[in-house]
C-alpha cells in the first residue's frame, strides 16, 4: 500500500520547497539548499562512514564520558548551525504547521543518512521521536552521539526554537548483527529526565556565535568550472551506487553521507578547545589508505576522486624531491583560521602513502583569500 502521506511529502519538496537544491553535478562542489527562504547553496562533503565510527570510538575509549560530552556537544551545535544558515523554516514562523517542516526536513536527512527516517511529533510537549533505520554511524556501533542525537538536538532545537532541547537513544533493534533500527528522542531537558536519567543525559546551550557572515559566505563559495571529474560522473560509471538513502563505493563496500561543511569545522575546533584533537589525523590518515578499495592507483586518480567528493579543485604535484597538494576552492566558513584542517590532511596523507608505498605527512597548509576563495597549499613533511 502506498504511504500517501510520506508521497505527498515528496512530491511538495519536488515540486515547491527546493527545486534543484541538492547539486552534484559540478565538479569540485556539492551543494544543497533546503529552504526557498534563502539563496545560500550551503557547501557539502561527501564524508566515508569508517572515519566517524572510528572516531567515536577512539574519542569514547580514551576519554569516556568527557569524549561522550565534546562529541554530543560538537553535533548539537552543528545541528543548529547547518538549520540556521538554511533559514530553515520554525515555530515562530509557522506555528502548527512546523509540522510538516519537520516532516520534511527528516526526509532530506534521509537522503543520505539513512534508508528510513520516521518522525512522531508531539508539539504540545515539544517532543520529536524519531525511528531510524540503517542510519550511518549508528548501525555499525549502536550509537551515535554527533549526527543522529547531538545533531538532531541542534535541528530540533532551532526547529521549536528553543535550546534546551536535547536528544538520546533507545529501543535499538538488531539485524544480522548490525543495527538495523534505533529511536532518538528529542525535547526539552525537563521533559526528558521523565525518560532518562540526568546522568545519561547530555546538555549544550551555549549555541550563540554559530552564524556565518552570508555574504562572505556566498562569495568564498561560489561555484566556477573546474576540468575534472562530479560526484555525478562516478555515480554514472558505476563506481558508486545510491539507493534507498544510501551511498556506496562498490570497491570497498564504505558508506558515504552529506556533511555541510561547517561540520568539519565545528568538529575540530571544538575538540580543540577541549584537547580532545590528538586522534583525528591518525584516524582520518587510515581512513585515506582503506577506504577507497582499488580506485585510486595514482595522484590524477585521488585527485579526481576528492574534487568530486566536493573538497574543492585537487591538484597533486610530484616532484623527484617532495609531493605538494593545493586545494583551490576549500570549503569555507567563519572559522577557517581557527582549524588545523587534520581531517583533509590525514585523508591525504594516508591515500598519498598508499599510493606512493611510503609512509607521507603533510604540515597544516598556508591559506590564501586573496584571489576570492580559500586556497590550501600542503607540503609534504621533511623526514
Amino acid at each position: 500500500m502506498v504511504d500517501l502521506k510520506n508521497e505527498f511529502v515528496k512530491l511538495y519538496i519536488k515540486r515547491f520547497v527546493i527545486p534543484k537544491a541538492l547539486i552534484f553535478d559540478k565538479p569540485g562542489f556539492v551543494d544543497f539548499k533546503i529552504s526557498g527562504k534563502t539563496n545560500v547553496f550551503a557547501r557539502q562533503i561527501l564524508m566515508p562512514e569508517s572515519f566517524f565510527v572510528n572516531l567515536e570510538e577512539s574519542i569514547i575509549k580514551s576519554y569516556g564520558k568527557d569524549g561522550k560530552v565534546a562529541i554530543y556537544s560538537v553535533g548539537k551545535k552543528f545541528g543548529y548551525s547547518f538549520a540556521q544558515l538554511g533559514k530553515f523554516e520554525n515555530i515562530t514562523e509557522l506555528g502548527n504547521k512546523v509540522k510538516d517542516w519537520i516532516i520534511i526536513t527528516s526526509k532530506f536527512v534521509e537522503g543520505t543518512y539513512a534508508s528510513e527516517i520516521t518522525p512522531t511529533i508531539d508539539l504540545e510537549n515539544k517532543t520529536v521521536d524519531y525511528s531510524l533505520k540503517n542510519f550511518v554511524i549508528a548501525r555499525k556501533i549502536g550509537y551515535d552521539l554527533f549526527f543522529s542525537t547531538g545533531g538532531t538536538a541542534g535541528l530540533v532545537a532551532w526547529l521549536l526554537q528553543d535550546k534546551t532541547i536535547e536528544c538520546y537513544s533507545y529501543d535499538i533493534k538488531l539485524n544480522n548483527q548490525n543495527i538495523y533500527e534505533y529511536k532518538v528522542k528529542s525535547g526539552p531537558k525537563k521533559t526528558l529526565e521523565k525518560f532518562i536519567t540526568s546522568e545519561e543525559l547530555f546538555i549544550e546551550t551555549n549555541l550563540d556565535n554559530l552564524n556565518q557572515n552570508i555574504s562572505e559566505y556566498i562569495a568564498f563559495n561560489s561555484e566556477v568550472v573546474i576540468t575534472s571529474k562530479s560526484f555525478s560522473n562516478f555515480l554514472d560509471a558505476g563506481i558508486f551506487s545510491y539507493e534507498n538513502g544510501i551511498i556506496t563505493l562498490k570497491s570497498s563496500n564504505e558508506r558515504f553521507f552529506l556533511m555541510e561543511s561547517s561540520g568539519m569545522y565545528l568538529l575540530e575546533s571544538e575538540l580543540k578547545k577541549r584537547k580532545l584533537d590528538q586522534s583525528i589525523f591518525n584516524i582520518a590518515y587510515f581512513a585515506g589508505k582503506d577506504m577507497f578499495g582499488g580506485i585510486i592507483t595514482d595522484s590524477k586518480s585521488a585527485a579526481d576522486l576528492l574534487t568530486a567528493l566536493g573538497w574543492g579543485e585537487v591538484i597533486i604535484l610530484n616532484s623527484n624531491k617532495n609531493i605538494q597538494i593545493i586545494i583551490n576552492h576549500f570549503p569555507w566558513t567563519n572559522w577557517y583560521k581557527d582549524i588545523d584542517f587534520l581531517i583533509i590532511r590525514g585523508f591525504l596523507s594516508g591515500i598519498l602513502s598508499k599510493i606512493n608505498n611510503k609512509n607521507l605527512e603533510f604540515n597544516k597548509p598556508i591559506l590564501d583569500i586573496n584571489k576570492g576563495y580559500l586556497s590550501l597549499l600542503f607540503k609534504e613533511k621533511s623526514n
